[in-house]
């Protein structure tokens, strides 16, 4: 499958079916041994071969798209670890692993995430070196061989916006973009105080093609976010919950929600107009393996588009 055909199929082929991404890279790394504190894009260098096989047990849990390794591989990210000048061969690796990994049939986006820096005034980055931070990514993803670009865990609309202006300047392909919200009284807001239609509603305009939610929320919260995205955008939308909260056990963070639960909600998501759907921190390819099963026989109807 060629980047210029994925446009059209990923998206004509979400009217007929619900489309599943992966779950989370971080979780399964760690699982295998990541250090805490080492930049899990480096193990696209130094741990290959485990890289390869967290794509291949996503693959074969039913996920119809796995996202490469880079979510941290932005030079502004990577200059926090003294390794931007690895920026280029960290991403191209990561596209190499992940096309290894899937077959035809199946689609690989290029994985991009927020930089870790704040923009002027509350930091010190202005916005065209964002824009060029993630334009760079972007050209390296699309040069490597990606179907698609997916940017999440958003926490800014400037730099959500940023970051699709970077995108646009050098691909045309699809650009799927997940911010991430946090539920308050007065409904979901992200850390700097974005609401969730005017948000959605400038991530269209800026020439987004799936706009959603990934990360902080559990699914069960999910599920009342997606009734909020559906009135704001006509967009198809994009849905990648934790699993669950997050709990301290033993002095390490864990995730306790079960694969079925989640992929129960999930399934409501979809049910209620959701075309894309995967998992974010604590999910496993038992979670995505859990939401393929769900999907069996059901009456599909899909957002946007």
């Amino acid at each position: 499958m060629s980047p210029k055909e994925s446009k059209k199929s990923i998206l004509d082929l979400s009217r007929r079916r619900a489309l599943l991404f992966d779950g989370a890279m971080g979780t399964m790394l760690f699982s295998y041994g990541l250090p805490f504190g080492t930049p899990p894009e480096l193990w696209n260098l130094s741990q290959p071969e485990i890289v390869l096989k967290i794509h291949k047990k996503y693959i074969q849990a039913g996920a119809d798209v796995i996202q490469t390794n880079t979510f941290g591989a932005s030079s502004l990210k990577l200059k926090k670890s003294g390794i931007e000048k690895k920026m280029d061969k960290i991403n191209k690796t990561a596209v190499k692993i992940a096309r290894k990994a899937c077959p035809d049939g199946k689609y690989v986006a290029g994985n991009i995430g927020p930089t870790g820096e704040f923009l002027e005034p509350v930091g010190k980055v202005k916005y065209k070196d964002l824009k060029k931070a993630f334009s760079e990514q972007a050209e390296i993803l699309r040069s490597a061989g990606i179907d698609l670009f997916s940017v999440e865990t958003m926490y800014d609309l400037r730099e959500a916006l940023a970051a699709i202006e970077g995108v646009r300047e050098v691909s045309s392909l699809p650009l799927f973009i997940c911010m991430t919200f946090e539920k308050k009284t007065k409904g979901y807001f992200t850390l700097m105080g974005d609401e969730v239609s005017s948000s959605l509603k400038k991530l269209e305009k800026a020439g987004a093609d799936v706009v959603g939610a990934n990360c902080t929320l559990g699914s069960k919260d999910m599920i009342r976010l997606v009734s909020v995205m559906k009135k704001s955008t006509k967009l198809p939308l994009i849905v990648q919950p934790n699993a669950g909260m997050p709990k301290l056990v033993k002095g390490k963070t864990v995730y306790l929600q079960k694969p079925a639960s989640f992929a129960n909600d999930v399934l409501k998501m979809i049910k209620l107009g959701v075309s894309f759907a995967g998992g974010c921190c604590g999910t496993t390819p038992e979670f995505i393996k859990m939401i393929k099963k769900s999907l069996t026989g059901l009456e599909y109807k899909p957002s946007g588009l």
